[in-house]
């Protein structure tokens, strides 16, 4: 089975043969270019990510056309964030992108991870709400439509703007062929949680529950639940919740810390 380094280790030389590709058949060509572009991928083939950074940046002080400065804007910002894991600086470059062109397939692109850095790197919401609800609304719908509408509907959860969250989750739960039609109840019940709704996320929690298939998130969902019950004092119900994933939660002292308080409050509560 394909190690998850090695898939990353294939992608990043999938994306500098791909922009290599295209580089070297921009009709504006130049010899001087030729060399340079040749040369930045000699140094990312041996990982020398530095040298490839500094041999495009010559390709741009040149000032060559605008097709080829968006391929260049973008390769440097995939080697920032790819493989330097400077993914807030790589946003200037692919920021630059949409600036330079009209075509659709580098706007989406550009679009797409700009999108990815603000919310998983900057935790930038607002940033990434933005873009999210841009590609929810380019036309055609995009292949990876329900994704753009799932993160915008989170973007808009983690900015506290529940009434914006809601209505989408509300919208997916709805839609039964929708890829996170299942995770919208979740989403939905965290929500509830951060409302102080104790009962209605409980309710969507449930429901969650009935519909997912993978342990490990089963067992999150129902420390969740067991938490809602603790903090509405029905102290039995979240002491039979939390000992049912004793053997499951990823933190077992954590659960055994939630079981012991909880006897300690029963017992108090009988004297």
């Amino acid at each position: 089975m394909m190690t998850k380094l090695l898939k990353n280790q294939i992608l990043k030389k999938l994306i500098g043969v791909l922009i290599f590709s295209t580089l070297v058949t921009s009709c504006d060509f130049t010899p001087r270019f030729h060399k340079r572009i040749l040369l930045a991928q000699e140094y990312l083939n041996n990982q020398d990510y530095k040298n490839a950074l500094n041999q495009y940046r010559l390709i741009l002080r040149d000032n060559p056309s605008n097709d080829i400065k968006v391929k260049i804007h973008y390769q440097i910002a995939e080697i920032l964030s790819i493989n330097l894991g400077k993914s807030l600086e790589s946003l200037e470059h692919y920021r630059k992108v949409k600036q330079l062109t009209e075509d659709p397939l580098w706007l989406v692109k550009a679009e797409e991870r700009i999108a990815e850095v603000c919310f998983t790197y900057k935790r930038d919401y607002e940033c990434s709400s933005e873009s999210y609800k841009k590609l929810t609304e380019f036309t055609p719908r995009l292949s990876r439509y329900d994704f753009y509408e799932y993160r915008l509907a989170q973007s808009y959860s983690h900015m506290l703007d529940y009434e914006k969250a809601e209505i989408i989750f509300n919208d997916i739960q709805k839609r039964s062929n929708h890829e996170y039609n299942t995770r919208s109840f979740y989403e939905l019940g965290l929500i509830n949680f951060e409302m102080k709704k104790w009962k209605y996320a409980i309710a969507f929690w449930k429901e969650y529950i009935k519909r997912e298939t993978r342990r490990d998130s089963i067992t999150q969902a129902k420390f969740l639940m067991a938490n809602a019950y603790e903090t509405m004092e029905n102290l039995k119900t979240a002491y039979n919740i939390y000992y049912s994933i004793l053997g499951e939660y990823p933190n077992t002292q954590v659960i055994q810390n939630r079981l012991n308080a909880i006897y300690a409050r029963r017992v108090a509560r009988k004297r």
